[in-house]
């Protein structure tokens, strides 16, 4: 009889599996209509000759031509795009564009960027922000190669480009963010991750559980014309166990405990460490670390006046008694201490009554210690791929808002964009989800509460394509 193990996970002869259905990849029918169109007209038969040889030489080399117009580089992103396949390599604040996506931006950087902001929140038939993460890369590479003045590449200032407005639903507030920069200061050893691919993992068992947006591997030293006198340190994160030797995770300590208890149970089934697949949460899901209030707190420290301070000292020893005052390096500590909702009502009280009067709004501090590379992403993805030490002790973790230290390892981050749902059939048919590419916010809600469980299978990864 199997044995029942969290998540949908059964043990059958030592093994972890689960029974699966293999059907066609969705694909998205715009982006796949507009490569289908453009990789036709790579096989038109071929013309007579006109008699006029510029026209002649133009007919005879058209392939040749498409390509130096960048249509290839067109058709080939729009193929990725159809299929929800990335567009560059590596994560955070080290991705980088494929070369093609490169030469698909410069083609249409005219005409994307304006248009994904037209389209608000851009999301296809596949549910994901499909036209935001185009527009972005096209104005993200026309601001490295300094094709739109003012906005330096990463590292130093630069533009938030196209993000999920659930940042801040506020139009007027929305309308300040897009204009926002951002300085950021990388750290030394700040490295591309390598790129990694789900059949790379066939028979391996995961784990499961959410991960915020927030970027992870700098300092945050400014945001517009405002340069701080105390950098934000930007901990993650995905990107958390790309920057930790020998963590791959970090919480409380009790769902950490809780996490190793999964690993040390799949372990204990299958003789192997079981990997780690963190997904995405919403944009505000990094409010509960001490970066969005830090950031706010910074930023009024650099440009409030004597008595706008004064003002919001008043405010915030409502919450923390003996606060030492916005610009006393004590209070940093201070706010890092004082439990969440008083962190939280702190956050709401800058937002509400300083953000025109010297404060930042709220949505500018969450947009500001966000990983670039998950401004538009769709919540609920998987990004990351980790190893789980099983059997070893939770040890101190470096990040301030979650202390609960799992060790294990990066991998690599995953060349494929999938939803968490997507790996999980049992969970799918549990709940009923209709479609696992697309969730209903019950679907990810309800993930929130424990960590979950699979199998990277082999009818798994045929389902999905491979």
């Amino acid at each position: 009889m199997a044995t029942a193990y969290p998540g949908g996970l059964r043990k059958r002869g030592g093994l972890l599996d689960y029974e699966d259905t293999i059907q066609a990849t969705p694909r998205n029918p715009f982006f796949g209509g507009v490569a289908d169109l453009l990789g036709q007209a790579y096989k038109l038969p071929e013309m007579p000759r006109l008699g006029v040889p510029g026209m002649d030489f133009m007919v005879a080399n058209r392939n040749r031509l498409m390509d130096l117009l960048g249509v290839g580089d067109v058709q080939k992103t729009a193929e990725a795009l159809s299929y929800g396949n990335r567009l560059g390599t590596g994560t955070g604040m080290t991705y980088r564009p494929l070369p093609e996506t490169v030469g698909a931006a410069l083609t249409v950087a005219p005409m994307v960027a304006p248009a994904a902001r037209m389209a608000g929140e851009g999301v296809a038939a596949t549910g994901r922000f499909v036209a935001p993460k185009a527009g972005l890369l096209a104005e993200e590479y026309m601001q490295g190669i300094g094709a739109m003045p003012g906005i330096l590449p990463q590292p130093g200032r630069s533009g938030m480009g196209t993000f999920d407005p659930r940042y801040d639903p506020r139009v007027n507030e929305q309308a300040r963010m897009q204009a926002m920069t951002r300085d950021i200061e990388l750290n030394p050893n700040a490295a591309n991750a390598p790129t990694v691919s789900l059949p790379e993992f066939e028979g391996r068992s995961f784990i499961t559980s959410m991960a915020d947006r927030t970027a992870a591997g700098g300092n945050l030293l400014g945001i517009d014309d405002v340069t701080f006198k105390r950098p934000v340190g930007l901990l993650g994160g995905q990107d958390f166990m790309f920057n930790n030797p020998g963590l791959v995770w970090s919480s409380g300590n009790v769902p950490s405990k809780a996490l190793m208890k999964y690993a040390d149970e799949i372990k204990s089934a299958t003789g192997q460490n079981p990997l780690y697949l963190p997904y995405r949460m919403a944009p505000t899901g990094g409010d509960f670390a001490q970066m969005t209030g830090e950031t706010m707190l910074a930023y009024a420290d650099a440009s409030m006046g004597k008595m706008q301070k004064k003002r919001l000292d008043k405010v915030i020893k409502g919450y923390i008694p003996d606060w030492a005052g916005v610009s006393d390096p004590a209070s940093v500590a201070q706010f890092r201490a004082a439990p969440d909702r008083k962190r939280k009502a702190i956050k709401d009280a800058m937002d509400k009554n300083f953000r025109d009067d010297g404060g930042l709004n709220i949505g500018s501090a969450r947009l500001a210690v966000s990983d670039p590379a998950q401004l538009a992403a769709q919540e609920g993805g998987v990004q990351n791929v980790g190893e789980i030490f099983a059997g070893t002790p939770i040890l101190r973790s470096p990040h301030f808002a979650y202390p609960g230290g799992v060790q294990g390892q990066g991998i690599g981050t995953l060349g494929e964009d999938l939803n968490i749902f997507e790996l999980l059939p049992a969970v799918v048919k549990a709940r009923n989800i209709p479609d696992p590419r697309n969730p209903r916010p019950s679907d990810l809600r309800a993930m929130q509460m424990k960590p979950y469980a699979g199998v990277i299978t082999d009818e798994l990864l045929k389902r999905l394509g491979y």
